[in-house]
């Protein structure tokens, strides 16, 4: 599981300041948390979205590599792995950048990581309004600095996006990040995002994606 390493306090701030802005009865503190976790992870180690895109762009160029003659071992010693931890129940991974799955259900975490990154995705592209969804677009999907993505806005480089100063741009993103929520509520994204408040876990719990179950 990859652990929310992440000022607390900061956070939580965020999350109330989201939650005002958000109109959906049903979406929770805890929704817009795992939101944030998938599309820009703990701002630290894992950057959400943009490093399971990474993942997955990685492991087909593994499998090209291994069609080209290079030996999984080869690939491993080059690339490292995607470190995880299973017990009885539960099967959690970890996500982390710059890494090939080539181990033990490697094909199953390939596919998951695609599933959830084509509904982040699709989530993000159907933001009817333009401001939001362009701001979704360079933070999340594209990985852009906050001030980058906030000076991008600001200078109006889309001709058919009118400019927004600075406190519209953060206020867009809180809105762009609700609705994004309230769609991965819907289709049960959010479902596999879990946190762990358990023995031995940070104050603010550990969170991560839980696979769906696999059969052995």
């Amino acid at each position: 599981m990859q652990t929310l390493i992440q000022d607390i306090s900061e956070d939580t701030k965020d999350i109330k300041q989201i939650m005002q802005l958000q109109f959906f009865d049903d979406l929770t503190e805890g929704d817009i948390r795992k939101t944030k976790w998938l599309l820009c992870g703990d701002g630290k180690r894992f950057r959400g979205y943009v490093d399971m895109i990474d993942i997955i762009k990685n492991y087909e160029i593994a499998l090209k590599e291994i069609e080209n003659g290079m030996s999984a071992y080869e690939l491993l010693s080059a690339e490292g792995s995607v470190a995880k931890r299973e017990n009885n129940e539960e099967f959690y991974s970890n996500v982390t950048a710059n890494a090939v799955v080539l181990k033990d259900k490697r094909h199953t975490n390939y596919l998951f990581y695609k599933t959830i990154t084509n509904i982040v995705r699709a989530v993000v592209n159907n933001i009817r309004d333009p401001h939001e969804g362009l701001v979704a677009k360079l933070l999340f999907l594209d990985g852009m600095k906050y001030l980058k993505a906030q000076e991008y806005m600001e200078k109006g480089y889309r001709k058919d996006i009118y400019p927004i100063a600075a406190t519209t741009f953060a206020e867009k993103r809180r809105k762009a990040i609700a609705n994004i929520a309230n769609g991965l509520m819907i289709n049960g994204t959010l479902d596999f995002v879990i946190i762990d408040y358990g023995r031995g876990r940070n104050k603010g719990g550990e969170i991560g994606l839980q696979l769906p179950n696999i059969k052995e």
